[in-house]
């Protein structure tokens, strides 16, 4: 193999690690945020648990009943959600994983040709 086919095989792995990279990027932004909310919920459940308990009207009423179905829905909701994001993410590293291999394999081929 020719000097100047190994340069542009090295700038063709390169682009495709950079775009392999770039696709993880925003599922595990979308991750960070999912578990930022699921996070936000325990402060909030834990908060309401501590208020009622010394409120008599909220049983009373059956707020609490709704509270907690709607808590639960939500919880279940973010982790389903969280889920998804996470099968993305694996799928995604093994993507990246093979684009590096081949970024490597073609840098120490470029190195030994050298």
């Amino acid at each position: 193999m020719k000097r100047k086919q190994l340069q542009d095989l090295a700038k063709v792995t390169e682009a495709s690690f950079q775009r392999e990279y770039q696709s993880l990027r925003p599922v595990l932004e979308a991750e960070a945020q999912v578990q930022q909310q699921l996070a936000r919920l325990d402060a909030q459940v834990q908060q309401t648990r501590q208020k009622t308990a010394s409120a008599e009207g909220y049983r009373v009423t059956g707020t609490d009943v709704l509270w907690n179905g709607w808590e639960s829905a939500t919880r279940r909701q973010l982790n389903m959600q969280l889920a998804r994001l996470r099968a993305q993410k694996l799928t995604a590293l093994v993507n990246l994983r093979v684009a590096f291999g081949r970024k490597q394999a073609v840098s120490n081929l470029y190195k030994k040709h050298r």
